[in-house]
């Protein structure tokens, strides 16, 4: 009996671990800023042209980027990220795009992003990767 009241008490103790345990959204906070490196992809022929977030049908003008999977959360899951607008600054300028799909390669900050927007951002995609900072507007 002491047996079994003890394994309760710790699927007790981890299931509230568990449910304290952060949100993507919740470690992501509106007007903080983030660093980290800007790559591209072409949503209709690399990942394929439906996005992680609902399946939001996405192309390579889209104004839309793939969050890095640390910041995105469960890549089997609909992030609370998606739908977020974000503004991200790189060495050739700024534009303002939407978080729509999910980055499985990229690390926390990171960004795939489409060739519209990495043309705007980063500059030449023959670099083919520039660091950004982006936040949450």
């Amino acid at each position: 009996m002491q047996v079994h009241l003890s394994f309760i008490a710790a699927i007790v103790a981890f299931s509230a671990y568990v449910a304290a345990a952060p949100t993507a959204a919740a470690l992501i906070k509106r007007g903080e800023s983030y660093s980290g490196t800007a790559t591209w992809y072409k949503p209709a022929t690399e990942g394929g042209p439906k996005g992680a977030c609902d399946g939001q049908h996405i192309d390579d003008d889209s104004p839309i980027v793939a969050l890095n999977k640390d910041q995105y959360g469960d890549l089997d899951s609909k992030s609370d990220m998606c739908g977020s607008k974000i503004k991200i600054k790189g060495e050739a300028g700024e534009a303002t795009a939407t978080i729509v799909d999910a980055c499985p390669e990229c690390h926390h900050g990171d960004l795939d992003l489409t060739p519209t927007l990495f043309k705007k951002v980063v500059g030449d995609m023959d670099i083919g990767e520039g660091d950004i900072t982006w936040e949450v507007v």
